[in-house]
């Protein structure tokens, strides 16, 4: 298999240890045998696998392609053939886990027929406490992607900030299916209101976990306060 060639340039103290690399077109452009292509899809998950592990331990801006090497026990220029850059590497983490978390809410969309309360009573009272965790990891590295100022990694921001509004649209797809006709007739804004509350739910529980809290119960009280919320009467908020 050929080297890839990485040409780091216009490094200095403050420079990241992954920011001026080029990329070989033409070893891009190279063929590769079957199995090689297998061996690199196995090395690209492998990656991103470890972007998270690493992430995890050291936090984002602590997150180098040195650090994912070597937890992926890969070579640098093998993270480099498959990501040109930190930017890119997370946004293909964020990708992967728009996929992921597309299949996870699947799961949970209403049931023909369902109403609110029997819906979310399904998914957050009757539900195994540990889902309210499931998400955590790689959300948490998307919060600190939107909130941090100093974060440079521009696509993968983006990519994280359109994965928001993806969730949002999804859960506000949910109550537009079981609220009554009634009560979204008078309040039209009530499924988007609670898409975005459910959101924020989520989000606060996630940060106290992240910060070494934790709420027993939280997914049952979220079902219970959900419920309250979207059946109140049109006048309630």
């Amino acid at each position: 298999m050929h080297r890839l060639a990485i040409a780091m340039a216009g490094r200095n103290s403050n420079t990241l240890p992954f920011e001026g690399v080029e990329m070989n077109t033409e070893t891009n452009k190279r063929e590769r045998p079957r199995g090689e292509h297998r061996t690199s899809a196995a090395n690209r998950q492998k990656i991103l696998e470890a972007t998270l592990q690493v992430a995890q331990e050291y936090g984002y801006q602590g997150t180098t392609i040195p650090r994912v090497s070597l937890k992926a026990q890969l070579p640098t220029g093998s993270v480099y053939w498959h990501f040109e850059s930190k930017d890119i590497l997370f946004a293909s983490l964020m990708d992967q886990s728009r996929e992921w978390l597309e299949g996870f809410h699947r799961k949970r969309r209403p049931l023909p027929g369902e109403t609110t309360r029997q819906h979310l009573e399904r998914i957050y009272c009757n539900a195994p406490e540990n889902e309210a965790l499931i998400t955590q990891d790689f959300w948490r590295l998307g919060v600190i992607l939107s909130v941090d100022q100093s974060v440079r990694e521009q696509l993968s921001r983006q990519r994280f900030l359109d994965l928001r509004q993806a969730v949002i649209d999804e859960y506000t797809a949910w109550y537009r299916q079981t609220l009554p006709a009634e009560i979204q007739e008078r309040c039209p804004n009530r499924a988007l209101q609670m898409g975005k509350f459910t959101l924020v739910c989520a989000d606060g529980n996630l940060i106290m976990n992240a910060s070494g809290g934790t709420l027993p119960g939280y997914l049952r009280m979220a079902g219970i306060s959900l419920i309250a919320l979207a059946t109140s009467p049109p006048d309630a908020f």
